[in-house]
């Protein structure tokens, strides 16, 4: 019973969220996002509704994209342990004691508030339990929702209960799981001036429309305030949100 409060406990401090003021600026940003366009496509006040169903999305879309970020952070650090530790293992050291004597070069790397030098801490207070790092790992990997720690988790398990050689399976699992996250930060190097372009692309219809209405004023007036104008305007913005999504989708590649 006391060993799995602590496990509970140690989880709710790995699970990745957003903080107030993160959660304040996406509600900010969605607000703005929802103005833009009622300006461009309605200017209507009764637009405002059907249009925050757009904005509840976009905040959702946001706040994912804000996580993964966070999600890359820890899976980053993850790396710099899986070296540290193949390093410590080579020298002689055991597997438990490798992930425990890592504690100091994270924490000067990546701050002592840091989710890896909390991992680290849950790893420690796991084994001052007499809980097994093999459990400990598969529940990080669970409250973090990462692949890598997830795999690493079971490779650990087995072979704990194996006789095989461990820092040989940890060395090679090292080894592969840091290709892996290199791998994907040479894809998303490589998809960086996609990105700029995609948000480029996103930006030019609303510019495009700003200058026409600067420079031609009432342009655009037959658009607004009739039931035609608000068919083709809706038209419009259903064609650029469809847009919108599949430039995201073109991007997101995973490995």
């Amino acid at each position: 019973m006391w060993k799995n409060c602590i496990c509970q406990d140690n989880q709710k401090k790995l699970l990745l969220f957003l903080s107030p003021a993160e959660k304040r600026y996406l509600t900010g940003k969605s607000i703005v996002i929802v103005v833009i366009l009622n300006y461009f496509f309605y200017r209507s006040i009764w637009a405002f509704f059907p249009l925050s169903g757009i904005g509840l999305l976009y905040y959702r879309l946001e706040r994912k994209f804000l996580l993964d970020k966070k999600k890359e952070a820890v899976r980053e650090q993850f790396k710099e342990l899986m070296l540290l530790v193949s390093t410590s293992q080579r020298a002689g050291f055991s597997a438990e004691n490798s992930f425990l004597s890592s504690y100091n070069d994270l924490r000067a790397l990546y701050g002592r508030d840091s989710s890896i030098c909390q991992i680290i801490m849950m790893l420690k207070s796991g084994r001052e339990n007499n809980i097994a790092f093999s459990k400990l790992w598969k529940q990080i990997g669970e409250s973090l929702e990462i692949d890598e720690i997830r795999e690493f988790s079971q490779v650990y398990e087995i072979s704990q209960h194996s006789s095989g050689n461990m820092a040989s399976v940890m060395d090679k699992t090292a080894d592969i799981i840091v290709r892996k996250i290199e791998t994907e930060k040479e894809i998303t190097v490589l998809l960086s001036a996609k990105k700029l372009e995609q948000k480029i692309m996103n930006i030019m219809p609303f510019a495009i429309m700003l200058y026409i209405s600067i420079a031609s004023p009432g342009y655009f007036q037959g658009l607004y305030h009739t039931i035609a104008g608000v068919l083709v305007m809706s038209a419009c913005l259903l064609v650029y949100l469809g847009a919108y999504i599949l430039s995201v989708r073109i991007i997101s590649i995973e490995v």
